[in-house]
């Protein structure tokens, strides 16, 4: 029997647990979003409520929060984000995942499907080229991002 641990996150990522209990909070979410050019009136905003964990953590056993530590995704992804990562969803080309290759520590990365490589989108940082021999596990696929301003 061959029993494989699973890779360690790297330098780059750290992960933040969370807790879900029965208590929600809603805030309120303007659905027709805000002109970044000329204001609208006030009247044109339409508050309903949102609850975060609803959108964002429908489902908490495959949903990790990340948080990024290092610039080899600069400037898509920059240091102090919390990424949102769901392990229930395919890594598929062009998709952004947290991936660990032959055992190495995780590492997040974008997938090129069709070139077999996993991109760095800084490019002071290699990319990595997969091989048929080798093995890619995927943590999870990064679906959102939260970033302070």
């Amino acid at each position: 029997m061959k029993i494989l641990n699973l890779p360690k996150l790297n330098k780059e990522l750290i992960n933040l647990p969370f807790r879900i209990d029965d208590n929600k909070v809603y805030v309120n979410y303007f659905d027709e979003g805000v002109q970044a050019g000329f204001p609208s009136p006030a009247e044109d905003f339409k508050e309903i409520p949102l609850s975060l964990d609803e959108k964002y953590l429908q489902n908490p056993q495959a949903t990790y929060l990340i948080k990024v530590a290092g610039n080899s995704m600069y400037p898509t992804l920059q240091i102090g984000d919390i990424l949102i990562v769901k392990s229930d969803q395919e890594f598929g080309d062009s998709d952004i995942g947290i991936v660990s290759v032959n055992q190495t520590d995780f590492t997040v990365k974008r997938f090129d499907k069709i070139k077999k490589k996993l991109l760095a989108d800084n490019s002071e940082f290699p990319n990595i080229e997969l091989n048929e021999e080798d093995t890619l596990i995927c943590l999870g696929v990064v679906k959102q991002l939260i970033r302070d301003l």
